[in-house]
């Protein structure tokens, strides 16, 4: 199994530590055991309108036009 360093911020360290400790399994398999679960998951769609639309988890941030015009002026 390779080592590696990752950095990893707080809160994601504190919810991988929390799941370590729940399912008794050291903190690499924790963090190995995330990433499967995210990676598998399905990306969930609806059609609206004719179109597809991923329907985002109701903590993801709400995309606004604001943050459109945000994303559009850090464009080279």
């Amino acid at each position: 199994m390779p080592r590696t360093t990752i950095q990893i911020k707080d809160d994601a360290m504190k919810a991988a530590k929390a799941h370590a400790e729940r399912h008794r399994l050291t903190l690499g398999e924790a963090i190995s055991d995330l990433v499967r679960q995210a990676v598998e998951r399905p990306l969930v769609t609806d059609d609206r309108n004719g179109f597809r639309v991923v329907r985002l988890n109701r903590r993801s941030p709400r995309v606004t036009a604001a943050s459109i015009d945000r994303l559009l002026e850090e464009l080279p």
